[in-house]
C-alpha cells in the first residue's frame, strides 16, 4: 500500500490508510486468554516473514502522542514545543539509555566506555549516520554539551576533547562525582540531538563565549565547566541559545530508527530509517502517531483496537470495561517513581509551625485519598514526605533511620493534641479556632486538568473539614496553577511528590524537595547577598539549616551538594538517611500515595515475549504489581515514561 500516491491530500489519505490498517484485513482474532489455553503462545514468539502477518500486514506501530500543530512544527527539539514529545525517542537517541525506574542503563550511541583517572572514554559506534546522510561523530557529542551548555552533567566536568571521530574523552572536575552517578549523568541526555553541520554557527559561537570565561576560583558555586561566567556574558550566551532554538531543519535530523514523513493537526508518519546502524533492531516499517488530547477518546481507540500500545492505568471501571470489551488487550501495572501529595506553605501562618504541620498530617485517611485518587497505587500511612521513592524506602534508607522516623499514620486524638499544644482550641461547633479565638479557613490549590490530584484533594479537603478545620479546593488552569504555588498563594499545593522524574537516586529524588519544584511551592529560604548598590540579591541557593537525626545542626544545602562527590557508600547512605528523616520530622508535604501507572499492548497486532505470561490467564489479563527484579525489569521496558527508547524494538508485528 502506497501510503503517498498522488491525488489525494495526505490527511485524507492518512485517515483512509489508518482505518484500513486497524480493520486488520478482515481477519479475526479468538482473544488473548483463549490463545494462551490452546496453546497458541507456548515458547517464545518469533518475529513472522511478511508474508504471514495476518492482522498487521502494513507493519505500522500506533501510539498516541502530542507536538506543536502545523504550521508552527518545525524540526528543533530544542524550538518552541519541541518536536513532540512521544515521537522523540523514534527519532533521536543518546550515547545511552536508562530505565528510570530501574536504573539499567545500556549502550546505544556507545560501543563501549572506559573510566580512567578523572576521565570517562566513549568510544562511538561507526558507521551511524544522521538522517540527511551526514556522518555522526564525536564533534557531534562536543557540540551538543557545548551549545546546550545547561545540561546537569556540565556541572561536574572542566572539558570535553574529541581525539578523533570515534572517541570522546569526559574530563571530570577533582574530586569527581562517584562512579555510579558518573553513568548516569551521562545516560540521562540524548546527545544525537544537535548535528554539528546543521548548527555550526550556533555551537561555534558559544565555544567562543564560553572560553572568554575565567575559571571558578572555588567549589561553592556551580558553572558549565566550572566557569565563572559574568552577567554580560551570561547574557550573549543566552542570546545566542534563543537564536539557535529558532533555527535548524524544517523537520527533525536525528540518528535514530525512525524519519520524519509528514504532520497534520491530528497525526504524524514517521518511516522507517533505511541506513539505520541497527537494521535488526526495528521491526516496524511506519510509525503512525494520533494526537488524541481527550481521555475519552484515548480509551475509545484502546478499547477498538486503533492502537498497538498505550500509557496509563485508567480508573478501575474503565480499566475493566476496557478488558470486558476488548479480548486482545493486556494491562501490566508498575510503579510509579512519582507520589500524589499535597505540599505545605511554610511562607503562611499556621503554616510556618511544624507542630501544625504534623497536626494536620494525623487528620489524612490516605487509603480513602487513593481509592479516589489512584484506586491501584499504594498508600504508605506512617510517613509524612520523605523525599525517596516510597517503594524504594527500605532499600535506600537503613533500618535504624527508618525505626527514628515519626509515625504518622491516621491518629485524629494525636492531631487534637498536637493543635492544644500550640494553643488551639475545639469550640462547641466542632470547629477549631487558633490561640488568638479565630477560625481559620484554608485553600488547597490544584490543576484543574490532573485527575488523581483534584479527586484526592476534594477528599483531603473534606477530611480536613470533617476534622473541624474549614478547608476547600481550588481548582484552577494549569497554566495558571503553579505559578501561583510558587509564589505561595495557596495555603496548600497539590503536586508530585517524593518523586524521581530522572534517574532512580535518592539524591535525584531529594533535589525535587530541596532545589527544584517542592522547593518553590514550600517556600523553603534563599540565601541572600549584598550587591555593591546594597541592594538584597536573591543567589538562589538554599537557606535551610535544621536539626538532623542525631541533634545537630544541618546545613541542608551543603550536604545536597556534597553528596555527588562522597566515594564511600556507606558515608552517602548516612547522608540519604539524615536528609530523608529531616523531611519526614520537618513534615514539609504529605505523600497521599505512591501512583501506580500502567502500560497497554495490543496482542491483536503486537507479538512479543509477554512478560509473566504463566499469570495472563488467572489475572484476567490485568496483571498484577511484578514481584521479581527480572518481571519488574521486563515490565517497565513496556513504559514509554521509564524507558527513554522505543518499544518497538522488543516486540513485532503479528
Amino acid at each position: 500500500m502506497n501510503l503517498l500516491r498522488s491525488g489525494k491530500t495526505w490527511a485524507t489519505l492518512a485517515l483512509a490508510v489508518f482505518v484500513a490498517a486497524m480493520s486488520g484485513c478482515g481477519a479475526s482474532s479468538p482473544g488473548l486468554a483463549a490463545r494462551i489455553e490452546a496453546g497458541e503462545l507456548q515458547g517464545a514468539q518469533k518475529p513472522v516473514p511478511d508474508d504471514q502477518l495476518k492482522f498487521n500486514k502494513e507493519k505500522i506501530f500506533r501510539v498516541l502522542g502530542g507536538w506543536p500543530k502545523p504550521p508552527l512544527y518545525q524540526g528543533n527539539p530544542f524550538g518552541s514545543g519541541g518536536i513532540g514529545d512521544t515521537n522523540n525517542r523514534y527519532m533521536f537517541e543518546g550515547l545511552y539509555v536508562f530505565i528510570r525506574s530501574t536504573n539499567d542503563v545500556y549502550n546505544v550511541l556507545a560501543e563501549s566506555t572506559e573510566d580512567g583517572p578523572g576521565t570517562t572514554t566513549v568510544h562511538l559506534h561507526k558507521g551511524v549516520k544522521w538522517h540527511d546522510g551526514a556522518p555522526f561523530t564525536s564533534k557531534d557529542v562536543w557540540a551538543y554539551y557545548r551549545l546546550n551548555n545547561g545540561a546537569d552533567v556540565t556541572k561536574y566536568l572542566s572539558s570535553i576533547e574529541t581525539p578523533d571521530d570515534y572517541t570522546v574523552v569526559f574530563r571530570w572536575l577533582d574530586p569527581a562525582p562517584y562512579p555510579e552517578l558518573k553513568k548516569l549523568l551521562l545516560a540521562q541526555d540524548l546527545q544525537g540531538q544537535i548535528p554539528y553541520h546543521l548548527y555550526q554557527k550556533y555551537v561555534d559561537k558559544a565555544d567562543g563565549l564560553l572560553k572568554q570565561a575565567k575559571p571558578l576560583p572555588d567549589r561553592s558555586k556551580d558553572g558549565p565547566f566550572h566557569l565563572d561566567i559574568p552577567d554580560e556574558l551570561n547574557k550573549q550566551i543566552a542570546l545566542n541559545w534563543n537564536e539557535f532554538t529558532r533555527s535548524g531543519p524544517a523537520v527533525p535530523v536525528g540518528t535514530g530508527p525512525f524519519k520524519f514523513e509528514k504532520v497534520t493537526t491530528t497525526d504524524m508518519l514517521l518511516s522507517r530509517n533505511p541506513d539505520y546502524w541497527q537494521p535488526d533492531a526495528v521491526n516496524y516499517d511506519k510509525i503512525w502517531i494520533k494526537n488524541v488530547p481527550e481521555l475519552s477518546a484515548q480509551y475509545a481507540l484502546v478499547k477498538s483496537g486503533k492502537l498497538d500500545w498505550y500509557d496509563g492505568t485508567p480508573p478501575k471501571d474503565i480499566l475493566e470495561s476496557l478488558l470486558k470489551l476488548n479480548p486482545d488487550l493486556l494491562h501490566y501495572r508498575m510503579y510509579d517513581p512519582a507520589s500524589v501529595g499535597l505540599m505545605y506553605n511554610i511562607r503562611r501562618k499556621p503554616f510556618e509551625q511544624v507542630k501544625f504541620r504534623q497536626a494536620l498530617t494525623y487528620v489524612f485517611e490516605k487509603s480513602k485519598l487513593r481509592e479516589i485518587g489512584n484506586y491501584y497505587g499504594k498508600e504508605y500511612p506512617k510517613i509524612s514526605m520523605t523525599g525517596i521513592m516510597p517503594s524504594s524506602l527500605e532499600s535506600e534508607l537503613s533500618a535504624e533511620a527508618l525505626g527514628k522516623m515519626t509515625d504518622y499514620t491516621h491518629n485524629p486524638e494525636k492531631a487534637a493534641s498536637l493543635l492544644q499544644e500550640i494553643g488551639w482550641s475545639k469550640g462547641p461547633d466542632g470547629l477549631w479556632r487558633d490561640p488568638g479565638g479565630h477560625v481559620p479557613s484554608f485553600i488547597i490549590g490544584a490543576p484543574n486538568n490532573w485527575v488523581p490530584g483534584v479527586n484526592s484533594a476534594q477528599i483531603a479537603a473534606e477530611q480536613l473539614t470533617r476534622f473541624g478545620i474549614p478547608t476547600k479546593l481550588k481548582a484552577v488552569d494549569s497554566t495558571i496553577y503553579f505559578a501561583n504555588a510558587d509564589k505561595g498563594l495557596y495555603d496548600m499545593s497539590m503536586d508530585w511528590v517524593d518523586v524521581s522524574w530522572g534517574f532512580q537516586n535518592p539524591w535525584s529524588s531529594l533535589k525535587v524537595v530541596y532545589w527544584d519544584g517542592t522547593k518553590k511551592k514550600v517556600g523553603f529560604p534563599n540565601v541572600k547577598k549584598t550587591g555593591a548598590d546594597g541592594s538584597e540579591i536573591d543567589t538562589g541557593r538554599l537557606d535551610l539549616k535544621v536539626a538532623g537525626i542525631d541533634g545537630k545542626t544541618v546545613d541542608v544545602d551543603k550536604e545536597m551538594r556534597r553528596f555527588p562527590y562522597v566515594q564511600e557508600e556507606s558515608e552517602r547512605k548516612a547522608i540519604i538517611d539524615n536528609l530523608a528523616w529531616i523531611a519526614n520530622e520537618n513534615c514539609w508535604g504529605v505523600n497521599f500515595f505512591q501512583n501506580v501507572t500502567g502500560a497497554w499492548i495490543n496482542t491483536r497486532t503486537m507479538a512479543g515475549n509477554y512478560p509473566m505470561m504463566d499469570q495472563i490467564v488467572q489475572s484476567g489479563r490485568d496483571m498484577p504489581l511484578p514481584e521479581t527484579d527480572a518481571d519488574r525489569l521486563a515490565v517497565t521496558h513496556l513504559n514509554h515514561g521509564f524507558n527513554s527508547t522505543f518499544m518497538p524494538r522488543e516486540y513485532w508485528p503479528r
